[in-house]
């Protein structure tokens, strides 16, 4: 039977607080910029400790040591600072994913496994950035401040990343796809690979015979799944 994942519950008193610069320079591009990272960090931390009811402006502010007026000057709300954290998940996963696929080599396949493996192990790494991104409320971290996700540079540079890998799959098994199916076999991935994590880090309940026996099944099905929407369709 596999161990639990640790909870994603942490003591308070245990937490390491950000250290954010010790006097923000007026007009200073890099004071200004280690105190929003001290804020984001802060804001993990208490999202890992309590969910989002623990994170306030207050909270935040009085853990990385400012008033939360001087908060509020670089994020106007708290949807605005969900935002921030979401935008700084989706960046870290983008460049592991950019870095595992590359290392994969040149052949398609090898790369899509590539992907799935690495989108499965970073959120496995991070379960509370999972919780962000897919168990939130869209209106919970969007802003009138904040670009929509579709909007958002980041989520169009994934967006553009997981199609272009399609799409090499697609040509590497003679198919002539259409932008509609690459989006479908994209999505497809996403969806099987979410449903796997939800169970790994959600339904933790469940007593899963041998999760890293599960983890690899459901890799080859999705390498598998995605195949199968992208393959050529057989002539009549």
């Amino acid at each position: 039977m596999n161990k639990p994942l640790l909870s994603t519950k942490r003591s308070r008193a245990s937490a390491k607080r950000p250290a954010p610069p010790s006097r923000v320079r007026r007009g200073n591009e890099a004071d200004q910029q280690a105190l929003r990272q001290a804020a984001l960090d802060a804001a993990k931390a208490l999202f890992r400790e309590g969910g989002l009811a623990g994170v306030t402006m207050r909270a935040v502010a009085a853990r990385v040591g400012v008033s939360a007026m001087a908060l509020y000057r670089y994020f106007p709300s708290k949807a605005d600072l969900l935002h921030g954290l979401w935008e700084s998940t989706i960046t870290e996963l983008q460049a592991e994913l950019t870095t595992a696929v590359d290392a994969a080599g040149a052949h398609p396949q090898a790369r899509l496994r590539a992907w799935v493996d690495a989108f499965l192990s970073y959120y496995e790494g991070h379960p509370d950035s999972y919780r962000l991104v897919f168990m939130l409320d869209r209106h919970e971290t969007e802003a009138p401040e904040t670009p929509s996700w579709e909007e958002h540079p980041i989520f169009r540079e994934v967006l553009q990343a997981s199609t272009a890998l399609s799409r090499d799959v697609a040509d590497a098994l003679g198919g002539d796809c259409d932008e509609a199916r690459l989006r479908h076999a994209s999505e497809l991935r996403l969806l099987m690979s979410v449903g796997y994590l939800h169970s790994r880090l959600i339904n933790t309940r469940h007593p899963w015979s041998d999760m890293q026996a599960l983890r690899a099944t459901t890799i080859n099905l999705i390498v598998q799944a995605v195949e199968s929407c992208l393959r050529p369709e057989p002539i009549n």
